[in-house]
């Protein structure tokens, strides 16, 4: 179909008139106007009002129209104090700035119980010395949370063990994570899932991939997938609010706390936090503030890789574009059994179509997750297929770049993101986002830059981000480099090397890796300005139906489409 502008325009003011009767009329309203158009809108209703219903129009998804959160985040990173698994007082800071962040969260009714806080650090080995051992240094831990229910809970630990044993992952035992409930508000000890921590032994086959543990990390991420279908198959799910299984982690390099409680109610709740053995080389804390919704355990965050400040307006698109690009890959579903060996889990994060196999590996992305947890799951995946953390990243939730004055001396930079443009669709906000793959950390801010983010760097090598300054008390004299993201920046830390890279240095490292610049002009096709014919394809009551299938309103045609189409360039909106 081709329209002229003039057409285009004719089209959209010829029908503007009848899109309220064909409203009203997919409302179930009886009220007619002009009879012979709406019979034919009419006859191409695509949904007819069930028995009951008043209205049967998709108003969008909850975490979309219903929820939007300014939580307080940040970070803390020293990969230079303390021996192989850090020190307890970057957990301590990292606590310290989490109950500072007090105001950024909402608090429950009971003035205890909180929308969400939590925190995310390195494994803290010298805690889990027991199961640790010289042929197992380093196991898988999972941080989980089971239905308080012990019957429940037993058939729940039942499934888990048999599948991590059907994936060669030799289980080391159960721990239950000493808690405090008398800490919790009466909403949040209502709802409390029983805490457990479980361990898994890498396995025999993945003993060359200790230097990366990829490989491992690739079979944890894709066993967990699969233990959540097995439940589901084997009538394990309830709608209980303290019954749900949930894995916050599970990973053989980060960990993450969290619950529905307040900033300061957290270490009093978790009484590892307390612990002088928990240490760290990094934390990072967030403190959730979310309207519209009710808390939930596994709503706080951060989540597995990600803690979130702000929202993502762009969901609906994104999760649809998401679903359309799995739909273009295929991975025969016999390969899908093997969640061991190396290239083939490397094969079935890049090559695996999840909305096809739902009774194999839990869907990748779900309109009924928040918009957090569906970024995470995006964003994670991208890290367990190679991507490094910043470099997914770059690619989810990239900067404005085209005529940008600070990039004109790192083409390399606008040639990654022109090459990544045409296979993702960018995640807007406004969104503040602090990152860990367990191998770097990191915050970056999106393109509309409207939350705050500042970060310090002190003598000790101590790297400190958070969305405002004051929540951990530092000394002047000691800090050596400060600074803010602005919109589109990202810093990043290196775990292993304790190397600090700033927005050009990160983003020029990850950009140089490939030929971007080559690769864009080898496959990009430029397309010019066409002629269009100026004669009209639909009357008003095709047009206008179509626009109501589409979801278009007046403001939408008014506004976007009757300027598009006289100006041939997008519309430009102010807040």
């Amino acid at each position: 179909m081709r329209l002229s502008s003039a057409a285009l325009i004719a089209v959209v003011t010829s029908s503007a008139s009848s899109y309220i009767s064909s409203f009203q009329l997919q409302h179930g309203l009886t009220q007619r106007r002009n009879g012979a158009a709406m019979e034919r809108v009419t006859s191409l209703q695509a949904f007819k009002l069930k028995e009951g219903e008043t209205k049967n129009m998709f108003e969008g998804p909850a975490p979309l129209v219903k929820e939007r959160d300014a939580c307080g985040v940040g970070f803390i990173a020293n990969t230079k104090s303390g021996e192989e698994f850090g020190t307890h007082k970057v957990l301590q800071q990292g606590l310290t700035a989490l109950d500072c962040m007090e105001h950024r969260g909402a608090c429950g009714g009971d003035g205890i119980s909180g929308d969400g806080a939590g925190i995310m650090t390195q494994i803290p080995w010298k805690l889990f010395s027991e199961y640790r051992s010289e042929n197992c240094p380093k196991p898988g831990v999972g941080m989980v949370f089971l239905p308080q229910q012990e019957d429940r809970r037993n058939s729940v630990k039942e499934v888990i063990e048999k599948v991590c044993e059907a994936n060669e992952l030799e289980f080391l035992g159960w721990r239950e994570v000493p808690v405090d409930p008398s800490a919790l508000g009466p909403q949040a000890r209502d709802a409390v899932p029983s805490m457990w921590q479980m361990f898994v032994k890498a396995p025999k086959r993945l003993d060359d991939d200790e230097e990366t543990r990829d490989g491992f990390e690739r079979t944890l991420y894709l066993v967990r997938r699969r233990i959540l279908v097995e439940l589901e198959k084997a009538g394990l799910k309830w709608e209980d609010a303290n019954s749900e299984t949930y894995f916050a982690s599970f990973s053989s390099a980060t960990i993450v706390y969290k619950g529905m409680v307040q900033g300061c109610v957290l270490p009093q709740f978790y009484k590892d936090l307390q612990d002088e053995d928990f240490t760290t080389k990094f934390v990072i804390y967030h403190r959730r503030f979310s309207t519209n919704t009710n808390p939930k355990w596994p709503l706080a965050q951060p989540m597995r890789v990600v803690g979130h400040n702000g929202e993502i307006n762009t969901l609906v698109g994104n999760v649809n574009w998401v679903k359309a690009r799995e739909k273009s890959k295929a991975l025969p579903e016999c390969e899908l059994e093997d969640l061991v060996d190396a290239e083939n889990t490397d094969n079935i994060v890049m090559m695996c179509n999840t909305q096809d196999v739902p009774n194999v590996l839990e869907p990748l992305v779900d309109l009924g997750r928040s918009d957090s947890a569906n970024l995470d799951a995006v964003f994670e995946l991208m890290t367990k297929s190679r991507h490094r953390a910043p470099c997914a990243l770059m690619s989810l939730v990239p900067t404005a770049y085209e005529n940008e004055p600070a990039l004109s001396n790192n083409p390399e930079i606008v040639d990654f993101y022109k090459f990544h443009g045409g296979l993702l669709e960018a995640w807007d906000g406004p969104a503040l986002l602090v990152y860990s793959d367990g191998k770097s950390i990191g915050a970056s801010l999106d393109r509309n830059g409207l939350r705050p983010a500042r970060y310090s760097i002190t003598s000790d090598g101590t790297v400190y981000m958070m969305s405002e300054t004051g929540v951990v008390d530092l000394e002047e004299s000691d800090i050596v480099q400060k600074g803010r993201l602005g919109p589109g920046q990202m810093i990043n830390v290196d775990l292993a090397t304790g190397e600090f890279k700033d927005n050009i240095a990160i983003k020029s490292e990850i950009a140089s890796r490939h030929p971007y610049g080559e690769w864009v002009k080898k496959g990009r096709k430029d397309v010019t300005k066409m002629t269009f014919a100026d004669d009209r394809l639909y009357d008003d009551a095709t047009t206008t139906f179509a626009q109501g299938t589409f979801g278009w309103g007046l403001e939408d045609i008014g506004m976007q489409i009757q300027d598009m189409a006289g100006s041939a360039k997008e519309t430009t909106y102010s807040m």
